[in-house]
């Protein structure tokens, strides 16, 4: 599986100069496998750039997309109206996530929140209310809840041997929600997790539904994980606290790094 950040800011973009190295777009992830299979996951501003770049490069006409959402808060899907596939005849995009997603997403396509009418979109597309994992192709990706307000969905992804966990918009609970996210991502080569707050945040950010980068070590850990990657930074943290965050999740994992728009992981 081939990994590529394409969004990897939380609650909003920030357009600045010091945040250009790790990114100023909101989360959007891309997994590929053997030949044209494509999983996206989450479809924040990240998904625009995505979007502009398939329609440059390696889009096959007929290629199917899977779009998997953890939720549908406004950094998850504030891409999807600008996403160029969705404008593109003859394009398929299949749609997933909780319970509500056909409605919460074509709602996103009318006035007075969007200039682009529902039907102007020409690409056939498919919704999928997630009761269990699917299996797509050479990928099984399995969804689990997450402890964030209104609910989120993580995603285990596995192909091949290999195991991928996408773990965006979570905190600890001290309870069954720790113990799922443990349990699914057990064995995983790779684990995305959620590190939006600071350490000193933590406490005041209680019931925001996030974490910090010692929650994620402490899931790496138990979970057994090989490479651990820091997502959903922070707006307001600049690329200097971000690089901070990182070389302190190094010094206590060695397999921790911080996510970056542009990067590509091969597992």
């Amino acid at each position: 599986m081939n990994i590529t950040f394409w969004g990897v800011r939380g609650s909003a973009p920030c357009f600045s100069r010091d945040r250009v190295h790790f990114g100023t777009n909101t989360s959007c992830l891309e997994i590929r496998g053997h030949e044209a299979e494509r999983l996206i996951f989450d479809g924040g501003t990240g998904l625009v750039a995505l979007g502009d770049h398939l329609d440059r490069t390696d889009y096959a006409h007929g290629d199917v997309l899977h779009l998997f959402f953890s939720h549908f808060h406004w950094d998850h899907i504030q891409g999807l109206p600008f996403f160029k596939p969705v404008y593109r005849k003859g394009s398929r995009i299949i749609i997933y996530g909780r319970q509500g997603v056909e409605t919460v997403l074509t709602n996103q396509l009318v006035p007075p929140f969007c200039p682009i009418p529902l039907e102007a979109v020409t690409a056939q597309l498919e919704f999928v209310a997630l009761d269990g994992a699917v299996t797509l192709g050479h990928f099984t990706v399995t969804p689990f809840p997450l402890n964030h307000p209104q609910g989120s969905l993580g995603y285990a992804v596995e192909a091949a041997g290999k195991k991928v966990v996408y773990a965006t918009d979570t905190e600890p609970d001290g309870g069954e929600m720790d113990r799922l996210l443990r349990e699914n991502t057990r064995g995983a080569d790779l684990l995305i997790m959620d590190s939006n707050n600071a350490l000193e945040e933590a406490e005041r950010r209680k019931g925001w539904g996030h974490s910090t980068w010692r929650d994620c070590i402490s899931v790496a850990r138990d979970a057994g994980v090989k490479t651990l990657v820091l997502n959903h930074h922070d707006a307001f943290q600049d690329d200097e606290a971000v690089r901070a965050k990182e070389d302190a999740a190094r010094a206590a994992f060695a397999g921790a790094l911080c996510a970056r728009e542009g990067l590509t992981l091969t597992v």
